[in-house]
């Protein structure tokens, strides 16, 4: 995954990619620990509910999935970046906890030059966690993603 994805931990959400068929799809799994960041807070006596993996990880790892399938599938040039510009019709199902395997299924819809749709769903267990009606990514060179470089010192100085 490191070498497909610019997401370092504790952001790196995907352990494996299960299944590739380009170019349009792609099985992806994230194994939900206990000893996340996220559970760190977590109180003694919290119940099950307090475990509910957080949603947004949950959207951030089907986000990696839809990354690696546009790198796999040779959807931009190597030295862009895909970036997810919008989302619409999420549909957040049961809750994952600590021990459970979220499984992404993603579909490229669309693909026109450097922007692409794609659908799919997670599930765990065969359940459903998330349903995605669509997400929209472009890709923008990386290198116009970066801070400007400091100034050093002899530039302000003129030496």
């Amino acid at each position: 995954m490191r070498g497909r994805l610019r997401q370092r931990p504790p952001m790196l959400l995907l352990d494996t990619v299960r299944h590739f068929s380009p170019p349009g799809s792609l099985v992806a799994t994230k194994a939900v620990t206990g000893g996340e960041d996220c559970y760190r807070d977590v109180a003694d006596g919290a119940g099950i509910d307090g475990y509910a993996y957080p949603s947004v990880l949950v959207l951030e790892s089907f986000g990696q999935a839809v990354s690696v399938l546009w790198s796999l599938a040779g959807l931009g040039p190597p030295e862009e970046v895909p970036l997810m510009v919008g989302v619409r019709d999420l549909v957040y199902g049961a809750p994952a906890v600590p021990g459970d395997v979220l499984e992404h299924h993603v579909q490229l819809r669309h693909h026109s030059g450097g922007v692409g749709e794609f659908t799919g769903r997670t599930l765990s267990a065969g359940e459903t966690v998330l349903d995605v009606g669509s997400i929209l990514v472009v890709s923008r060179p990386a290198a116009s993603l970066l801070p400007p470089a400091p100034a050093s010192p002899q530039d302000k100085d003129g030496r």
